[in-house]
């Protein structure tokens, strides 16, 4: 990695901390608080702009589209991210969804800087990743995963306007398991099947008491912030979602490029299925209106917890197969 390509990553990953501690900040400072707003959602833009340039000069660098193993596609899930919030306040006029975005970006920058110094160095592709396929299947996949997150924070945000702060904390505490389990995953030697309970067993009880306690509401819900979060969520799955179905179908034309067939029902194929399939459901719900708000905000944070395991559990938690990036120690 050359040192513009790493000052401007790390100016990056400083800008979504920085712009992190100013979206909470603001929330304590009544009368400074739209200002404040303004200040981390430039600072976040300033961000983007240069994970932008280092991205492109990445590519430069390695002579090649730069995309291909999982620190880059790190910095890709940070950048779509952080642009996909951007377009969402300038759409929207929000500022809430801010902290929880950059909070996200932070979290994969500190991710991919804890990978081995293999994978931040450039170096050549293995023999199965050099075709044209590259950069046509996977970067709609990683900017669906970020569109699936920012319709999974905005549920949350859904969840604390309407006043279900019970399901809201349980979601939280699932999420932050699940999380942890793909830490531990990745960087120790734990017991996989322990991490496996730990992620696919309570994110099925997290999100499943969430649900059954909907019911329970707090006084002071604002109505109006709920429904537009809603609506942000609806908007960020009906983007991502054709990505990933793009996705889906140009991985199947590779595979049969490759090896001669469209689908070998490998782990993560079948787990970007079953997500597809999730945001197919909330799309149906959704459309047809049978299900309140609130229920679709829960599915949205299944959908979000099942985008992980598709992008980081399946390498993480030991399922391997084809797509597997393997354990770090």
């Amino acid at each position: 990695m050359s040192e513009l390509q790493l000052a401007l990553t790390n100016t990056a990953g400083i800008s979504s901390v920085a712009s992190f501690w100013v979206f909470v900040a603001s929330n304590g400072v009544r009368r400074w608080k739209e200002v404040m707003l303004k200040t981390a959602s430039i600072v976040m833009a300033v961000g983007f702009v240069s994970l932008t340039i280092a991205i492109v000069a990445r590519g430069i660098d390695a002579q090649r589209f730069p995309l291909s193993n999982l620190y880059e596609s790190l910095l890709w899930f940070a950048w779509a991210t952080m642009g996909g919030y951007l377009a969402l306040a300038s759409a929207y006029g929000i500022r809430q969804l801010g902290w929880l975005a950059a909070l996200t970006a932070a979290t994969m920058f500190l991710y991919g800087s804890w990978l081995p110094q293999s994978q931040h160095d450039i170096t050549p592709l293995v023999p199965a990743l050099v075709s044209y396929w590259r950069q046509i299947h996977v970067p709609p996949l990683i900017v669906s995963y970020a569109g699936f997150f920012l319709a999974g924070l905005s549920a949350l945000l859904q969840l604390w306007h309407s006043r279900r702060l019970v399901s809201l904390w349980l979601c939280i505490a699932t999420i932050a398991a699940s999380l942890l389990a793909v830490a531990l995953g990745t960087y120790t030697s734990v017991e996989t099947g322990w991490l496996q309970a730990l992620f696919i067993g309570g994110s099925l009880a997290g999100t499943v008491v969430a649900w059954l306690k909907l019911p329970k509401v707090a006084a002071n819900a604002n109505e109006k912030l709920a429904e537009t979060y809603d609506d942000v969520s609806y908007r960020c799955v009906a983007i991502a979602f054709p990505l990933l179905t793009i996705g889906i179908i140009t991985g199947g034309l590779w595979a049969n490029h490759a090896w001669g067939s469209y689908w070998s029902w490998d782990p993560k194929e079948n787990m970007a299925l079953v997500t597809w399939l999730s945001y197919a459901a909330y799309i149906h719900l959704r459309i047809h209106r049978e299900c309140s708000a609130e229920k679709l905000s829960i599915v949205a944070v299944a959908g979000l917890l099942l985008t992980l395991l598709t992008y980081l559990g399946f390498n993480a938690l030991g399922f391997s197969g084809l797509h597997s990036y393997g354990r770090f120690k």
